[in-house]
């Protein structure tokens, strides 16, 4: 055998080639910056009064205000409403004290968060290379790494975007490359490195939440040569969702403590009532949302935020139960909308109550979304890889859209799982130009 054409130097010659797309990756995102400017970022606006949290960063950029004004963790809207868990707390702690470090929210704040979140979403790249390694081959990791340095959505909301979307998509990527090469049996000291990778993604966003029966399905298959369930699956799974409990333990505690409730976040309900009322279309309809809905922010105030999520819940199971037809004609449309985007010659309609169309940025991410998801729902079809890739693959895109399905969908909600559809996206490509048989050849 050439020497240089043996494994061990091929697989590095890969692994520098990924390396090389993270640097790409980087430079991509900060020209786009440069091209674009941080206008959507609102740093012109640094000055212009009290509301300007809410307007730049939503509930993420009002509770930062709150910890950085010495208020705690409270007021994820423009209003005084108290000790909140409407989001978890490691982005708008981080938010909050770049705030208080530079003395408001001022362009060093801007490109501190929007640096942040340039490397977390070119370091994804390097997780999606070892993720398409594991579950395949080189080759397919690097298409799929390749994919998202470029990829329209994976550039553009990173340094557009006041939101923990971009970190939340690195850490579940890193989630599913580490379980793909740790395999269904790993050590004590990777259960507990994926245990507590888990626990902190929940305190970043506790979506991923969603991939935890993936995870312990995935621990509790059988080794070569075994019949039905390992006898260690349990222990293992175990192993990982106690130390991911304990992780995220001080937060769900206060939670309990303060709010009377240990959910990591406490909105739900809300977000399944905006979802499911006679008004609502399928995406996000701010008319009932307390954020713009005067009474329902009245009704917020009185109760309380949990008795108010409760109530909200509450409200909307009982619209669902006298609807059923209209609950399962917005889920199919909801699922259309998560994985194909809305039709983009309407009107969109913003949580405010403003309207207006797509223009060409828009037009660029919604085809960039329409196709990455429709390429990954058929790259999952065609996907033969290695033992458990399925699985892995097919569990994270099944199980993690289920909550949007039954609440509402905005583009930016599939974006943890971007990275996945991509890598998906990337395999169906490479299907069609290089052939099944060829791929295949890969594997070994």
């Amino acid at each position: 055998m050439v020497e240089g054409s043996s494994p061990a130097r091929g697989l590095g010659r890969a692994t520098s080639l990924a390396l090389g797309i993270v640097a790409a990756a980087i430079a991509v995102r900060f020209a786009t910056l440069a091209v674009l400017g941080m206008d959507p970022l609102q740093v012109h606006r640094v000055a212009s009064g009290p509301g300007l949290a809410w307007d730049w960063g939503y509930e993420q950029a009002a509770v930062a205000q709150s910890i950085a004004r010495g208020d705690g963790f409270s007021d994820p809207f423009p209003y005084e409403t108290g000790p909140t868990a409407w989001v978890a707390p490691v982005y708008p702690l981080l938010l909050g004290g770049l705030i208080h470090l530079f003395g408001g929210i001022t362009p060093a704040v801007a490109w501190c968060l929007v640096t942040l979140q340039i490397l977390a979403a070119s370091a994804t790249c390097w997780f999606l290379f070892r993720l398409g390694r594991a579950l395949h081959s080189p080759a397919v990791g690097l298409a799929g790494a390749g994919l998202w340095a470029i990829h329209p959505m994976a550039v553009h909301l990173p340094v557009q975007l006041v939101w923990d979307s971009t970190l939340v998509a690195m850490g579940v990527t890193w989630l599913l490359a580490s379980m793909a090469e740790r395999g269904s049996q790993p050590g004590k000291s990777g259960l507990v490195a994926l245990g507590a990778g888990l626990g902190l993604m929940a305190l970043v966003n506790p979506a991923p939440l969603a991939l935890v029966p993936l995870v312990v399905v995935f621990f509790m298959r059988p080794a070569s040569g075994e019949r039905g369930v390992a006898t260690g699956g349990v222990g293992r799974a175990a192993v990982v969702l106690v130390v991911a409990a304990l992780v995220s333990s001080p937060w769900w505690i206060r939670n309990a403590v303060v709010l009377g409730t240990p959910q990591i976040r406490s909105n739900l309900g809300v977000e399944l009532f905006v979802g499911n009322n006679n008004g609502a279309t399928g995406p996000f309809n701010g008319h009932l949302h307390p954020a713009y809905n005067e009474s329902e922010r009245a009704l917020l105030v009185e109760l309380g935020e949990v008795p108010y999520s409760k109530d909200a819940q509450g409200r909307a199971l009982r619209w669902i139960s006298e609807h059923p037809s209209r609950f399962a004609t917005l889920t199919l449309l909801r699922a259309q909308r998560f994985w194909i985007g809305p039709d983009p010659s309407k009107t969109i309609v913003l949580g405010s109550g403003e309207s207006g169309r797509r223009d060409w940025m828009g037009w660029v991410k919604w085809s960039s979304h329409a196709l990455i998801g429709l390429l990954a729902l058929l790259g999952l079809l065609l996907w033969s890889g290695r033992v458990g890739s399925r699985l892995l693959l097919g569990g994270a895109i099944a199980l993690f859209p289920l909550v949007y399905y039954v609440t509402h969908v905005v583009e930016r909600y599939r974006f943890p799982i971007e990275p996945i559809a991509t890598l998906l996206a990337a395999y169906a490509v490479l299907r069609f130009l290089v052939g099944r048989r060829r791929l295949a050849s890969w594997l070994p």
